[in-house]
């Protein structure tokens, strides 16, 4: 498990410090939330969650990044693995619509794909955007590869559609919502992430957060449906 902790940190650093760098000159927020559950005694767990987000702003273009990994072990036996990465870049036509380009990749240990991507292109639309509320759709279509851990690649067109809602609910507290889903001939993924930020001192908040995904089509012996609980601490700078 030292070697996954070892990754996260330096995950962490690199892109604390690259988009430090990139964005110099640009507007941009980005966020780091670390979360950590271990046990001693009759039994020893270590369970580590991190996720790195990042916006930045380039006149017509916004651009949204995404990085997540979770690992768990049970008396040094490793019973979860996973990390996921997602790019979203949209070029703003007005206020409120755009059109974006998104690329996902996701490797899970224990789903029964060694990893699985996707990319697509589409429309989006801001239906709502004032200072307490922010709701967003998006539609388009695209392309996902699939390898399986046993061997073998599936490729399929997909169709894409998703949404989003920020809800600023006090001056300490924001609710986030998302649920997407890509829709392809031999299997249907669906994604669904809600978190709530208070804040505790400055740029430190707490975050909890749930994330279920459901895969329609799994390789034998894998579970379509994974979900994820956390509580962690979150730095925005």
């Amino acid at each position: 498990m030292n070697a996954f902790r070892l990754s996260l940190c330096t995950l962490a650093v690199a892109g604390l410090t690259s988009t430090q760098a990139l964005a110099q000159n640009e507007p941009f927020e980005a966020s780091i939330a670390l979360g950590y559950v271990g046990t001693t005694g009759n039994s020893e767990t270590d369970t580590y969650n991190m996720e790195y987000l990042m916006t930045l702003v380039q006149e017509m273009w916004d651009h949204n990044f995404k990085f997540q990994a979770l690992g768990a072990n049970e008396d040094g036996i490793v019973k979860a693995e996973r990390y996921y990465l997602e790019n979203k870049s949209d070029f703003n036509l007005d206020d409120n619509h755009y059109l974006y380009g998104k690329f996902t990749y996701r490797d899970d240990r224990f789903s029964g794909f060694d990893y699985q991507s996707s990319a697509s292109l589409g429309y989006g639309r801001d239906l709502i955007n004032n200072d307490t509320w922010k709701l967003e759709a998006f539609g388009g279509v695209g392309y996902r590869q699939n390898n399986l851990s046993v061997g073998g690649t599936e490729g399929e067109t997909i169709f894409t559609l998703g949404e989003s809602v920020d809800w600023q609910i006090s001056d300490n507290a924001a609710l986030t919502h998302s649920l997407t889903a890509e829709i392809g001939e031999t299997r249907t993924i669906t994604t669904f992430e809600v978190g709530l930020e208070t804040n505790i001192i400055g740029d430190i908040t707490t975050k909890i957060a749930f994330q279920a995904r459901n895969n329609s089509d799994v390789p034998a012996g894998a579970e379509k449906t994974d979900t994820q609980t956390s509580v962690s601490l979150v730095y925005t700078f």
